[in-house]
């Protein structure tokens, strides 16, 4: 197999399938293959300016034109792999144009299902045709919502129905994890550690309360403000989800919430409230966070909906060069790609586990102000953190494991 078709039908959405697919661009460049990649343009999303997609093709389904390019680009690859399908608020053209695509598509195809919950998935469109015609299905776990909405889909229980086939092996929904190169990343942000300031803790996330910000607010107010560290949130956008977050009021804030982020014309001041900003365009976002001492993602997520996988933002905060604060439950968890066992049994992971916030958060604060005040301490942490991780998720491991898994399937 060397040459591959890749079809966004949901487009160029800026969050974790936008990046997953330019990690895989960049894998099969970097191992020989050729590519193409498609997303329809007609829809727009607050994020999308988020990554550089310039290695994404990015053009009109509904026109007929194009759909034919694609049919063509399809059927002159080994294998079709589509990372997300059209939604219920994509204009019926469009969804009816991915539609034909699939339907006309000779080519072995692969679906790659990124959403975790079931209310996520069920805005699926075209959802039953692509897996009654995909030769191998992946998601980050194998009994999360995606399992029981496919079980439901069909009346004699199960994928072997769509399938038509006897053999179980051909039915099994594959555990796939988000894969990203660790080292490009490392060599263009990561700073020595005298030229961080290990006071300035970051959140990155989004307005969505599994992002854990609720945490954020209760560390900072409780235990870092007192102390005199300086935290700041980026990613919060101004969506309906903002305005619960308002109203509940978690803590106290100064920022700029808006679409454009006006973090840089702050003085930010240790000690004071959280500052607050809007979305970030990535290779900014991740030059800030380089210069920090602690970077958080605060995720949690159901043990059903995990298995291997760590999001895109856990890796970045790694591989900035800053110390990892994560979240305890999640640490509990997610099992090590190559050991089997938790994230957080591990010693030499590097991170410090944030409780929930209804427990107690002091061993954490602990480990960040003894790393804080020793900066040989710090800088062996980061490494131990860096090379930890990318033995779980670096893509050198986890797309050649997924191309594996499909060539096996397409023989």
């Amino acid at each position: 197999m060397n040459k591959v078709t890749l079809l966004m039908g949901r487009g160029v959405e800026g969050c974790g399938v936008t990046k997953f697919t330019l990690e895989q661009i960049k894998w099969l460049k970097s191992n020989g293959y050729e590519y193409a990649a498609f997303a329809p343009k007609e829809k727009t999303w607050t994020r999308r300016k988020v990554h550089d997609f310039s290695d994404i093709d990015e053009i009109e389904f509904t026109d007929d034109s194009n759909v034919r390019r694609i049919i063509e680009a399809c059927d002159s690859s080994d294998t079709v792999i589509i990372n997300s399908l059209p939604s219920l608020s994509h204009a019926q053209e469009t969804i009816d144009a991915f539609s034909r695509i699939v339907d006309s598509t000779k080519a072995p195809i692969v679906l790659v299902q990124h959403d975790h919950s079931g209310l996520s998935i069920r805005r699926n469109m075209c959802m039953e045709q692509t897996i009654n015609k995909a030769v191998a299905i992946f998601s980050h776990s194998r009994e999360n919502d995606f399992a029981a909405v496919v079980e439901e889909l069909t009346d004699t229980g199960g994928l072997s129905a769509f399938f038509g086939d006897d053999d179980s092996k051909n039915a099994e929904i594959l555990n796939f994890q988000p894969g990203m190169d660790f080292d490009t990343v490392r060599d263009r942000y990561w700073k020595p550690i005298d030229q961080q300031d290990p006071l300035h803790n970051k959140w990155i996330g989004r307005t969505t309360t599994w992002k854990g910000y609720r945490e954020l607010f209760q560390f900072h107010d409780n235990y870092l403000r007192p102390n005199g560290y300086l935290t700041t949130m980026e990613g919060i956008e101004k969506s309906p989800a903002f305005i619960p977050f308002k109203e509940n009021k978690f803590g106290e804030w100064e920022g700029q919430v808006t679409r454009k982020n006006a973090i840089d014309e702050w003085e930010l001041i240790p000690g004071n409230h959280m500052y607050m900003f809007g979305p970030y365009r990535n290779h900014e976002m991740l030059e800030r966070m380089s210069a920090c001492g602690f970077g958080y993602q605060l995720s949690a997520l159901k043990p059903r909906f995990i298995e291997r996988s760590i999001e895109y933002t856990h890796c970045e905060v790694v591989c900035t060069g800053t110390i990892p604060v994560f979240r305890e439950s999640y640490g509990r968890q997610c099992v090590h790609r190559r050991t089997g066992d938790p994230l957080i049994e591990h010693d030499d992971s590097g991170t410090v586990w944030l409780a929930d916030e209804t427990k107690d958060m002091q061993k954490a604060f602990d480990r960040i102000d003894f790393l804080a005040n020793n900066p040989a301490a710090r800088d062996e942490t980061r490494e131990k953190a860096y090379e930890f991780y990318k033995s779980h998720q670096d893509s050198e491991h986890t797309f050649k494991e997924m191309m594996d898994q499909i060539e096996e399937r397409i023989k």
